[in-house]
């Protein structure tokens, strides 16, 4: 089956995983009226499209990570997790870019991924 890895970048790295599969967690706002796409700004303050394969059928805001495959300077947008309100508030944004950023730089300390048979 191959590799299910899908590494944790910032707006910054998507450049360097072209074509790859990733997680992005930012906070999602302007969905656009026909729910195919929204904006996510991500957690070193980029804001990057995410085009959805359907359009939503949900309300989209706040926190929300996105799985999907790194496109130019979008998303294809695989599975996506709007957390709640609570969590959107109480999330330390700038902690998690510093973990994200450090992941990056000790990839052999940071699991992304299992070999899937």
């Amino acid at each position: 089956m191959g590799d299910f890895i899908r590494p944790r970048i910032n707006g910054k790295m998507m450049s360097s995983h072209q074509g790859r599969f990733v997680c992005l967690l930012g906070l999602a706002k302007d969905v656009d009226n026909s729910g195919k796409y929204f904006t996510l700004t991500t957690s070193d303050g980029q804001d990057i499209r995410i085009d959805m394969p359907e359009p939503l059928s949900e309300y989209v805001a706040g926190l929300t990570e996105i799985q999907g495959k790194v496109n130019k300077n979008t998303i294809q947008c695989e599975n996506y997790v709007v957390f709640s309100d609570e969590t959107s508030s109480s999330f330390n944004m700038e902690l998690y870019n510093q973990a994200v950023e450090l992941q990056a730089k000790l990839p052999n300390h940071y699991i992304t991924g299992v070999n899937q048979e």
